[in-house]
């Protein structure tokens, strides 16, 4: 019962985070918005482990991913580019 209450939740959660990251307003609401599902398929994932125990790895590696693409994320939208620089530009130089 208690499993069943979780999943509606949770889906519920997935589906108002999945319209945010359609319509947010911002880049920064949209990257909060896949934080949130990354972290959603992780608790659902943790459910499924109660049944299967070999599934908290995957919920481990989805944290782990989503984490990354968080961190990536918030770098592309602040410097507004998704590389590092390949040299120092004339300007630049001290």
């Amino acid at each position: 019962m208690i499993a069943a209450v979780i999943i509606v939740v949770l889906s519920v959660s997935a589906l108002v985070l999945l319209v945010r990251l359609a319509l947010g307003p911002t880049a920064f609401d949209r990257l909060i918005a896949a934080q949130g599902l990354f972290i959603c398929a992780a608790l659902f994932t943790a459910q499924i482990h109660a049944i299967d125990p070999r599934w908290i790895d995957a919920a481990l590696a989805i944290v782990l991913i989503g984490a990354a693409l968080l961190a990536a994320g918030l770098k592309a939208v602040l410097r507004q580019r998704f590389g590092a620089p390949l040299g120092v530009a004339d300007g630049d130089a001290p």
